[in-house]
């Protein structure tokens, strides 16, 4: 296994560091999948949050219209 100070780990799974030079062509193909769907939940919990504060945001301003003075042009 080639451990050196100057390459990262391309995935620890199992307390167990794996580098990508020890790796054949179907595992590298499944880490290149881990990555990937890896990076689409932290995507997908990053625009669920901008989701939620717009949400609030949103709901916030439907409160503030409801104790604004009627409009005159709504009458």
């Amino acid at each position: 296994m080639a451990k050196t100070k100057d390459k990262e780990p391309l995935l620890v799974l199992d307390d167990q560091s794996y580098f990508k030079e020890d790796m054949d062509g179907k595992q590298l193909r499944i880490c290149d999948h881990l990555k990937n769907v890896t990076d689409k939940q932290n995507s997908n919990f990053f625009i669920q949050e901008q989701l939620e504060i717009t949400k609030n945001g949103l709901i916030q301003m439907f409160r503030e219209t409801l104790i604004e003075e009627p409009n005159q042009e709504a009458a």
